[in-house]
């Protein structure tokens, strides 16, 4: 593991973050080996998380995240654990790709849920982890953020007039689409294959920032309405809505098909998948109970027609 001014904790917020990303439940020696750590250290470190409850342990003596981590992780975003989840879990299905929801406040981009659809898991921020705000990250939120956060975002980016362009598109279209820089089309198709096969294993703080670096590259280049237009297929990584409370646009959706060719039947299905999942994640927290996810499911289906 990288240097840190308190190993032991490191190890902790390791092992805490390896379950966090892991898509089914792990034993010790898999934790061991994962984050090349003593078998004797991770069952020191469980054994503690035990004890508060942040993890615990199946009938197959393998961990997972336990009551107490799940609702401090959930306490500051009402309803993720319920409603709001139950929407994103419809919007990744009705997508067959994963999606994520953001918070964005002050400086930060928080990643505060994640679902998957039949899919490989592909890493990245663990849900509570954080980034810096620049460009092009909340790019779907910013046309409705205070001037002076959306003009820190644009002073972000290195080309301003691109910048304020994807603006422009997002306040006309509702969504914001993606993909790599032009000679790096095939940078979606490699990345997927690479990171869906080490999986959550890519969780050491070296690794991590090398991978986030990467998947940064999947950005680089926003979609405008001429280019959407193509009738030919294009490379499509992300694809981001806005998330409504009132007036405000606290969160964002985020879909990640990291595809590196979608023709434009597929690229219109997205951006009507994205829409109404946003709109349906907005109602949640609106409603702040458990809604129908048929509206996203049904907007998949026509979609498909």
């Amino acid at each position: 593991m990288a240097a840190s001014g308190s190993p032991p904790t490191r190890r902790v917020v390791a092992v805490v973050e390896l379950l966090r990303e892991s898509p089914r439940a792990r034993t010790v020696s898999e934790i061991a080996d994962a984050l090349s750590l003593a078998r004797a250290t991770v069952t020191a470190v469980l054994a503690e998380l035990s004890v508060a409850q942040w993890v615990v342990r199946d009938a197959s003596r393998a961990y997972r995240l336990g009551p107490a981590l799940t609702r401090l992780t959930t306490a500051e975003t009402p309803g993720t654990d319920a409603a709001v989840g139950a929407e994103l879990a419809a919007l990744a299905e009705a997508a067959g790709c994963g999606a994520t929801l953001s918070r964005i406040a002050g400086d930060r981009l928080t990643l505060v849920a994640k679902q998957y659809a039949n899919a490989p898991v592909v890493p990245g921020l663990s849900v509570g982890q954080s980034i810096p705000l620049a460009y092009p990250a909340g790019a779907a939120v910013m046309p409705w953020r205070p001037a002076a956060e959306r003009d820190r975002w644009l002073g972000s980016a290195r080309n301003q007039a691109g910048a304020r362009e994807l603006l422009d598109f997002v306040t006309a279209y509702g969504f914001a689409m993606f993909r790599p820089e032009d000679d790096d089309a095939g940078l979606v198709d490699v990345l997927t294959e690479l990171l869906g096969a080490l999986g959550a294993e890519l969780l050491q703080p070296a690794l991590r920032a090398k991978l986030l670096r990467q998947l940064a590259r999947l950005t680089a280049r926003a979609y405008t309405a001429a280019d959407l237009e193509a009738p030919h297929a294009l490379p499509v990584s992300y694809i981001s809505a806005p998330v409504y409370r009132g007036a405000e646009t606290p969160y964002e959706v985020q879909l990640g098909p990291l595809r590196a060719e979608v023709g434009p039947a597929d690229r219109a299905r997205y951006a009507r998948l994205i829409r109404a999942g946003a709109r349906a994640v907005s109602a949640a927290f609106e409603w702040g109970g458990p809604r129908d996810t048929e509206t996203t499911r049904t907007a998949g289906r026509r979609a498909h027609r």
